[in-house]
């Protein structure tokens, strides 16, 4: 076939079987698309673009999405107005969004609109900082979520931002404006020009089968710090490190402002309150399940993602030690997904869980002459967990239970994990903190902020003493714009941003470098969330309640070329 002939393509499917079951009809629509093609510039643009490179493909496909508009919205200053909620700015004025589940596609007015808009797609990035399309999903038939990383791609995002007394207006648009709307931080190339669009790890990171850190769907994540994230993520190229702050910030911004509020979970509550334990009821031989009590199932949601294991150690007073992170709590069953939940009778109700047909035993264990009963223990989930979520959107089951992730036009957050940022550290100098950023991953190394390629911010932390206090205000840098962590601390749980913020008391400590940690791990409650910001642990800090995310946007410019 000679037109709209590309290998694998979806498309192509139906011409594909007419060429070989009727080729005398299938010569006539080849003839009829020929015709098409010669008079139709629009269809030939199409045609050149499908027979290009698959980066041209993708661009092609993005920009059917551009519309030119501006979406924005504002926000008062705390001490004008603390609540949260927002005012909607231009174009997003009449829109309205509400996140999706499995069952039901809410309206999302956003949705396939210019900056909101995304493909998935499995790609690389190659060793000039450059993100190459392998496959698009409903294109390529080759498309994998599970062989291949898998990235949400975005038209480039030019922003807007205004500055005054009352608060902010921040402005998105798919198209420059004016000098004053600036492209988001990861698509500034190092020489300052400008990519077309932005690739976002579309999973939290977890190994393939050759265990090289992937962002594929139905696997574990696997826990990292700064600098454990670096070491492992550099295996796959110098050009690959955590997700930077210029990530975050982008799809912070898609959250404010499609939802109107600097509450996230007031809209998507994520997986933040999953925090049960419990000992099984009813002991068991060979087994794919648990019973425990009724009341503690009630707390477990199908699709999550537990362990079962006994505690093989004891606390400081011999008791059994239940912290997630002993290896005896998941010997039966590591990391594995509920799969059915259903009444044993009328006290206790059976968790069925997909440990790959490896069957166990229920019975409780003994340390030291201390009897340890067989626990289930809720863990951050897997990857893979929204896949089947509806909208760009939403949560499985329920947007606002607190035990679920979610995603968030296209990508999948809030798993349960603390998440290290891999371009940016808090340095401590002389009892003040300062966030520090290096715009090129390949200039990074395990030691943080020790060379001349990383820029100090013109803000500091405030010292919260030891403490969790709730973020009001974000510093702002012109210089480095997507760069923003807490400058104040006097909101609640339930105004301002209603994220937390953490640090040791500043008075007591000596100089050096903390990790900077975001998102908030199971139990973390109402700390958690998109602005939520831990920033007490060394840049070798980790535990299992830590993951990391993939960036395709480490190798970045500080500003754009004139």
């Amino acid at each position: 076939m000679s037109y709209f002939d590309i290998s694998g393509a979806t498309f192509d499917e139906n011409l594909r079987k007419l060429e070989t079951s009727d080729p005398a009809h299938a010569d006539v629509f080849n003839a009829l698309l020929g015709q098409l093609i010669n008079n139709d510039v629009a269809l030939k643009e199409a045609v050149t673009k499908f027979a290009a490179s698959k980066n041209e493909q993708a661009l092609f496909l993005l920009n059917l999405h551009k519309d030119g508009k501006k979406y924005g919205v504002h926000f008062d200053n705390y001490d004008v107005t603390p609540s949260s909620n927002g005012t909607r700015l231009f174009d997003a004025v009449g829109m309205a969004a509400a996140p999706s589940t499995n069952t039901v596609r809410a309206v999302n007015d956003f949705d396939g609109k210019g900056c909101f808009a995304y493909l998935e797609v499995n790609g690389s990035v190659d060793e000039n900082g450059e993100f190459q399309v392998q496959y698009i999903k409903d294109i390529d038939n080759e498309f994998s979520r599970t062989k291949y990383d898998t990235w949400c791609l975005y038209l480039t995002q030019y922003v807007y931002r205004k500055f005054d007394s009352n608060g902010e207006d921040t402005v998105i648009s798919d198209t420059r404006h004016s000098a004053e709307w600036l492209p988001e931080g990861g698509a500034i190339r190092p020489d300052g020009t400008i990519r077309p669009f932005v690739a976002i790890a579309k999973y939290m990171s977890g190994d393939n089968a050759d265990g090289v850190a992937s962002s594929i769907s139905g696997v574990s994540p696997k826990n990292y710090s700064f600098q454990s994230s670096l070491t492992k993520f550099r295996a796959k190229g110098t050009q690959y490190c955590a997700e930077t702050s210029q990530d975050s910030e982008r799809m912070t911004r898609l959250m404010e402002i499609a939802f109107a509020t600097r509450n996230s979970q007031s809209v998507m509550a994520g997986c933040n309150w999953w925090w049960t334990q419990t000992p099984a009821t009813v002991q068991e031989n060979d087994v794919e399940r648990i019973i425990i009590s009724k009341s503690a199932a009630k707390e477990l949601v199908i699709g999550g993602t537990v362990s079962i294991g006994n505690a093989s150690s004891l606390t400081s007073d011999s008791k059994p030690e239940t912290d997630r992170g002993n290896t005896g709590l998941n010997a039966k069953a590591n990391r594995v997904r509920i799969t059915k939940i259903e009444d044993y009778d009328d006290n206790s109700s059976a968790v069925y869980v997909d440990n790959g047909g490896q069957k166990f035993s229920t019975a409780s264990t003994t340390v030291s002459g201390v009897t340890c009963p067989t626990m289930l223990s809720t863990m951050p989930w897997n990857t893979g967990g929204c896949d089947d979520v509806l909208g760009s959107c939403g949560s499985p089951t329920s947007n606002t239970s607190g035990k679920e992730p979610y995603i968030l036009f296209g990508v999948e957050m809030s798993s349960g994990f603390w998440e290290p940022k891999g371009n940016t550290v808090m340095k401590i100098e002389n009892h003040v903190m300062r966030p520090y950023i290096c715009y090129d991953c390949t200039k990074i190394t395990t030691a943080g902020a020790t060379t001349e390629d990383w820029i100090a911010l013109g803000y500091v932390i405030p010292d919260n003493k030891g403490s969790w206090k709730y973020i009001s205000k974000l510093g702002y840098s012109a210089d480095d714009p997507e760069v923003r962590y807490p400058v104040e601390v006097n909101a609640s749980s339930s105004n301002g941003y209603a994220d937390g913020c953490y640090t040791e008391d500043l008075e007591k400590a000596g100089d050096g470098q903390r990790e900077v940690l975001g998102s908030g791990y199971l139990g973390d409650g109402a700390i958690g969330g998109r602005r939520g910001a831990r920033l007490d642990g060394g840049l070798g800090s980790v535990w299992w309640g830590d993951a990391a995310r993939l960036s395709a946007c480490g190798r970045c410019g500080r500003r754009a070329a004139a």
